[in-house]
């Protein structure tokens, strides 16, 4: 009794942990503006803006290639300067509001501008020609009415990939939501026929069963998370095999093999209990001498890699009787994954084998896809 209570202790800590990381990763105004992306974006911002410049400074008929080399170095050092900037100051903003994070990422910017011009100026006089700098204020005051109708375009830029990505997050959740509500039932009803059948034969083992189900829906199935860790996912399937083993007793046995996979990798909820749950119903139920659920969970160059392998009788329609959990899963992995996915079926030589490969990442580092 002890060792339940500390493992249910330390699943709803883990899930409490899990939820707070979850929920603290909102979408941000700024953006990701360290991604390659977005760095090859500012670079070919700041080279059409110096190209532009030098255009109408000189003319295409005398283009000065010398200033434009200057101006381009000018804008790069005001993009990328003030987009490491803004990076820097993220987890500030990450407590503000998005007018406030608004406002004084417009001034952070018209003042890094203002701080790389008048280094500009001095560079251009003092450190190249020699010559004493002299503050050219009406140069200054030029260039940051430029920059401030350039960075209200930008910040109207920002507002709108913000909704964009906000009305992405929300159609995301309503997807994995509606195909949670799609599995659960089908697992609870499952779950249920396995108990009834215990309680003629078994009331002690129909009794522990209930006591596992109720403890499963309470630490896992009541969370709207669209990951969890590797530890609470197996704690699930370990409670569901808890429950079909007292049903089928040595008919079922279990081989896992995920030494190799730490508890902190982030997994789809409800991804491998279903394709258990298949593998039972339509291979090790079917056959009168039951047979092994083989487990296999691994991380292989980035990817983790999750293969369920169970016997199934010769002449058995498992494709058929599979259909519902997998196209469920192969729908929850592309929309969390996209292309970078992969789920596939097959049967060989009395084996039935699904594989689920998506991306590793760690929970903290998680999106909700």
């Amino acid at each position: 009794m002890l060792c339940e209570y500390k493992s249910r202790v330390g699943a709803v800590s883990r899930r409490q942990q899990n939820e707070a990381q979850l929920n603290s990763q909102q979408v941000s105004f700024i953006g990701n503006l360290s991604s390659p992306q977005s760095l090859l974006l500012i670079v070919l911002l700041a080279s059409l803006l110096a190209i532009l410049f030098t255009v109408l400074k000189s003319g295409l008929q005398n283009f000065d290639w010398v200033l434009l080399g200057m101006s381009g170095l000018f804008t790069i050092w005001c993009l990328l300067g003030a987009a490491a900037v803004l990076q820097l100051l993220k987890p500030v903003f990450a407590q503000m509001t998005t007018a406030v994070t608004a406002g004084l990422s417009f001034v952070v910017c018209l003042i890094w501008v203002a701080c790389v011009t008048v280094f500009a100026q001095w560079f251009a006089r003092g450190g190249l020609q020699n010559e004493v700098w002299l503050f050219d204020g009406w140069a200054l005051a030029e260039i940051l009415v430029v920059a401030t109708i350039l960075l209200g375009v930008g910040m109207r830029y920002a507002y709108l990939s913000l909704q964009y990505r906000l009305r992405e997050q929300s159609s995301l959740h309503a997807r994995l939501d509606a195909l949670h509500s799609r599995i659960r039932p089908h697992f609870l009803f499952n779950t249920l026929n396995s108990i009834s059948s215990l309680i003629s034969v078994a009331p002690d083992k129909a009794e522990q069963a209930v006591e596992d189900l109720a403890a499963l829906f309470r630490a896992n199935l009541q969370s709207g998370m669209s990951v969890v860790c590797w530890a609470d996912e197996r704690e699930l399937c370990e409670r569901y095999l808890r429950i079909e083993h007292a049903r089928l007793d040595e008919r079922l046995r279990v081989d896992w093999q995920d030494s190799d996979l730490s508890n902190d990798i982030s997994v789809p909820s409800l991804l491998l209990q279903p394709l258990i749950e298949n593998a039972i119903t339509h291979g090790i139920q079917r056959l009168q001498e039951g047979g092994v659920v083989s487990i296999r969970a691994r991380v292989v160059e980035g990817m983790v890699e999750i293969e369920v392998q169970n016997p199934v009788p010769e002449f058995a329609d498992v494709v058929e009787g599979n259909g519902i959990a997998s196209d469920n899963i192969r729908l929850r992995l592309q929309t969390l994954f996209g292309d970078q996915a992969r789920f596939t079926c097959q049967r060989s030589e009395g084996q039935y084998q699904v594989r689920a490969v998506f991306p590793m990442k760690k929970l903290t580092q998680a999106a909700s896809a």
